[in-house]
C-alpha cells in the first residue's frame, strides 16, 4: 500500500475489514489500522470523519428512498415531479435512487426537499378535502 494516501489505505483497510472472514484477519487489519493512525494522525483522522460523513451520507439517502417507497404506489410520483418541479419523472426517480448523472450520483437540494415535503403536504390537503356526495 505504498504511494497512497493514508485516506487511501483507510478505506482500502475499511473495505477489507468488512470483508475479512476470520478473526486472525480483523486482528491483522486492526493493527494496520493502529500502525496507520500512529504514523499520521491528522491524515487518519481526516479519513474518519471523511467515512463517517459518506455513512451519513448513505443514510440520508436511504431514509429518503425508504419514505417514498411507503406512498409511491399510492401517489402517483410522475404528478409530482411534473406538477411541483416542472420535471420528468426520470428526473425525480434519479435523485430519489442516487443514479449516477454526468459521473456524480444525483441527490435532492435542500430547496428540492422543501419541495418535496410542500408537493406532498398539497397533495394530503387535496385528498383530505375531497367528499364524494350523491
Amino acid at each position: 500500500m505504498t504511494n497512497m494516501t493514508t485516506r487511501d489505505k483507510f478505506e482500502k483497510l475499511k473495505e477489507l475489514d468488512i470483508n475479512s472472514k476470520s478473526k486472525t484477519q480483523r486482528a491483522k487489519i486492526n493493527l494496520e489500522l493502529e500502525l496507520l493512525a500512529n504514523r499520521d494522525p491528522e491524515g487518519f483522522e481526516s479519513a474518519v470523519m471523511a467515512s463517517a460523513q459518506k455513512t451519513l451520507e448513505d443514510a440520508k439517502a436511504l431514509k429518503v428512498k425508504e419514505q417514498l417507497s411507503q406512498i409511491s404506489d399510492i401517489v402517483s410520483m410522475s404528478y409530482i415531479a411534473k406538477n411541483y418541479f416542472n420535471k420528468s419523472k426520470s428526473w425525480l426517480s434519479q435523485r430519489v435512487n442516487e443514479f449516477d448523472v454526468n459521473g456524480k450520483p444525483a441527490k435532492f437540494t435542500q430547496e428540492e426537499i422543501s419541495t418535496l415535503n410542500f408537493a406532498f403536504d398539497d397533495i394530503s390537503k387535496k385528498i383530505g378535502s375531497v367528499r364524494i356526495s350523491c
